[in-house]
């Protein structure tokens, strides 16, 4: 049995307080391990949103720019044939 297991058992006999103590940090470090993961792939998600977001915006922008330019041209057409 490793100290991991050790130190999540309930103990009825004076066990070795360093094995346990040890076996518990390493519990306690496996868990933020895995939090420090889960919180870079958020961070990861996060940021190919903000991409996908600004990609967007940007072709919002442009093709906002397009139909104003189309309208100005129609305009001008309409006048041209009065």
């Amino acid at each position: 049995m490793n100290q991991r297991e050790a130190s999540k058992q309930e103990w009825t006999a004076q066990p070795n307080r360093e094995d346990i103590n040890s076996g518990s940090l390493q519990r306690i470090a496996d868990a933020t391990e895995k939090m420090a993961a889960s919180y870079d792939s958020m961070r990861a998600e996060r940021d190919r949103y903000k991409t996908w977001y600004d990609d967007r915006g940007r072709a919002i922008a442009y093709l906002d720019k397009r139909i104003a330019a189309l309208r100005g041209v129609i305009t001008k057409m309409k006048k041209k044939n009065k």
